[in-house]
Order: C-alpha cells, then sequence, then structure tokens
C-alpha cells in the first residue's frame, strides 16, 4: 500500500512538471539566518537550533547542508519545542535515505 501511494505521488509530481521547467530554488539569506539562529547542540547524527523570528523552514536548507557535510546524509526534522523565554529548539537528525 505504501508503495502505490509512493508511487501515485511521483506521478502526480512528475505529470505536473513540463520539461521546458525548471525548478527555481532560492538561495538561503545566511546573514538573517544567522543573526536569528544559534546552535545549541550538535553531533554526526543530529544538530539543534534555537530561534526566533524566523521560520523553521528557513533553517531546514542549513540543516540539509549540515548533514550533507556529515557523510552525505539527508537532514529530517525531529522534533520543534517552545521555551519558556519563547525562543524555539528545531531537531534536525542527520540519516541516510534508502532509495526504493
Amino acid at each position: 500500500m505504501k508503495r502505490f501511494l509512493m508511487l501515485c505521488l511521483v506521478a502526480a509530481i512528475t505529470s505536473c512538471a513540463s520539461k521546458s521547467e525548471q525548478i527555481a530554488w532560492e538561495e538561503p539569506n545566511y546573514n538573517y539566518i544567522a543573526s536569528h539562529v544559534r546552535v545549541v547542540s550538535k553531533s554526526p547524527t543530529h544538530v539543534v537550533y534555537e530561534y526566533k523570528d524566523i521560520r523553521v523552514d528557513e533553517i531546514a536548507p542549513v540543516a540539509a547542508l549540515y548533514c550533507q557535510d556529515r557523510g552525505g546524509k539527508q537532514a529530517s526534522l525531529y522534533e520543534i519545542t517552545m521555551r519558556p523565554d519563547y525562543y524555539r529548539r528545531a531537531t534536525f537528525v542527520c540519516q541516510k535515505i534508502t532509495q526504493f
């Protein structure tokens, strides 16, 4: 059942994109991220960022680069916790993603 749903999802995505279109990817504003985020904990298997006044999807590319540098792994958001001082902590896990 999972494979069927995955195949349907892939088919839907590929049918929407034409060959003449290119996927647009915008370079993250690293200066803005650096002024709003700090690293709380890091290891080869995870990284924890503390942030305020920024969205977690703006931090995700930085986590992806961190995990890519740790053996070609991909970053997966594990959890987000709210601190009493209204800062949030996002934990990203670096893991090897297997192909189907």
